[in-house]
């Protein structure tokens, strides 16, 4: 029985990569190994001042899992996958500009984003809409951190009963669940966004696209660059070497987004360099040393990104009526009827 069960694990396993080879458009940005070493590297570089519980070896495992999990979601039916695969990637042109529209000021929302792409003649769903995923993602975990910070202080407060500490004490864990949830989920897309082909038109091949500098216009680099390379010749300790220390953008999370996913869409033409170098063609050192780079950034923007969602938490609101995080700080007041929930 055991041996059927092993068969059938290895068939499924053989399915969805032939899926990927035959279904470029749906190819996993990083692949699993890639994802998995960028969440648990995530949270083995948090600083000390980011809540202990996400600083443990358990968290690290569930991370590293949940890190996959919007690529496992993949193939769930319609309207689930034509809504949300766009969400992972951004049609970057050679001019940085998607489809003729500057990414630099982010449109607020989706819709008008939508709404500027359709006057070049595209759509987010063609176009990808990566950025927002990010930014989505990001102002979920600033709220998260900012109802965990209260709940800490509720249960700490001499005002509050003995009855309000102890629903203060079951609403942290269960914040503490939707953190390392919300996080794992949300650090796909950023991760997505350090590969250079999620965020660029040439996307597996150049493409019909002026190309006289004769690069590849075969399909299969991206899964094979984002997948087998990885996972076959890269290891932790390459990437750990390329981490980059914390860095205060001093931005906002619009623009720091939109400054990282242009930064990756530079990379394109050396990805493509080292390609038509056969450096991508076993464990040559200059491919693993461009895999390791561009996984380490990854690595660093989500530890940034986590950071300033930590500081900013307390700019943020909680409750109904909304409280401001810092007035509850201050001991102005210990909003329990307002987490609880006024109707």
């Amino acid at each position: 029985m055991i041996e059927v069960l092993r068969l059938v694990v290895r068939f499924a396993l053989l399915a969805a990569l032939c899926s990927v080879a035959l279904n470029p458009g749906t190819a996993l940005a990083w692949g699993q190994s890639g994802h998995r070493m960028i969440g648990q590297l995530l949270i083995e570089s948090l600083p000390d001042e980011i809540p202990a519980f996400l600083r443990t070896p358990g968290a690290r495992d569930q991370i590293g899992e949940l890190s996959r999990e919007p690529d496992r979601s993949k193939d769930a039916g319609t309207p689930h996958d034509e809504d949300l695969n766009p969400g992972h990637y951004v049609d970057i042109s050679d001019d940085q500009t998607v489809f003729g529209l500057p990414l630099s000021p982010l449109p607020t929302t989706r819709q008008a984003y939508d709404t500027a792409l359709r006057a070049h003649g595209s759509n987010e769903y063609k176009a990808g809409y990566l950025p927002f995923s990010i930014v989505d993602g990001w102002q979920q975990l600033r709220k998260d951190f900012a109802y965990w910070r209260v709940d800490v202080l509720g249960e700490q407060s001499g005002l509050a009963t003995d009855a309000d500490r102890q629903w203060l004490a079951r609403d942290r864990n269960l914040r503490e669940m939707l953190i390392v949830r919300d996080l794992g989920y949300w650090s796909h897309f950023v991760a997505d966004g350090s590969q250079p082909m999620h965020a660029s038109i040439h996307y597996d091949g150049w493409g019909d696209y002026p190309n006289p500098n004769g690069y590849t216009t075969q399909k299969g680099l991206h899964a094979y660059f984002e997948g087998e390379f990885v996972r076959r010749y890269l290891r932790e300790e390459d990437v750990k070497a390329e981490i980059r220390p914390y860095r205060d953008c001093k931005c906002s999370i619009q623009d720091r987004t939109v400054s990282y996913l242009l930064a990756t869409q530079s990379q394109v033409i050396p990805l493509y360099e080292l390609q038509k170098r056969r450096a991508f063609d076993g464990a040559n050192q200059e491919g693993k040393e461009f895999a390791a780079q561009r996984i380490a950034a990854a690595v660093s923007e989500l530890r940034d990104m986590v950071i300033d969602a930590w500081h900013s938490s307390t700019d943020a609101t909680v409750g109904y009526p909304p409280v401001r995080v810092r007035d509850i700080e201050s001991g102005a007041v210990v909003p329990i009827q307002e987490l609880k929930g006024l109707d």
